[in-house]
């Protein structure tokens, strides 16, 4: 009966180190960009909190108010004018649409795309 080893080898194990030692450092720069994202998106979700069912509520409110939230959340990644707000009838749509990128190695680089739109009925 012949005995033989099982196991991984050396080269299997690095060559495994190296895929998710990839991969978690493409988490590692694409996590702050998801987190600015949640601010945004925060920022926009809290607006429309504030000026649902309001029904004097403008553009120039909306936009003060979003610029308000991104000082204080220190959002850099987008500006307040970069906001599209919207009206149509008695309710404003306020989206925020921009992409981001994010170097990887070298000249490699992911660009992400965000897209967040919020109804705000103003009646």
């Amino acid at each position: 009966m012949r005995n033989t080893e099982r196991g991984m080898t050396m080269l299997g194990m690095a060559v495994l180190a190296v895929v998710v030692g990839s991969w978690v450092y493409a988490g590692i720069r694409l996590v702050p960009k998801y987190l600015e994202y949640m601010k945004v998106a925060g920022t926009l979700e809290k607006v429309r909190d504030e000026y649902a069912s309001n029904p004097e509520s403008t553009e120039f409110m909306l936009r003060k108010a979003v610029e308000r939230h991104f000082d204080i959340e220190m959002v850099t990644v987008i500006d307040s004018s970069d906001i599209e707000i919207r009206r149509e009838g008695g309710t404003f749509y306020m989206r925020a649409a921009y992409e981001d990128i994010a170097p990887f190695v070298s000249n490699v680089s992911f660009r992400v795309e965000f897209d967040k739109t919020v109804e705000i009925i103003a009646r």
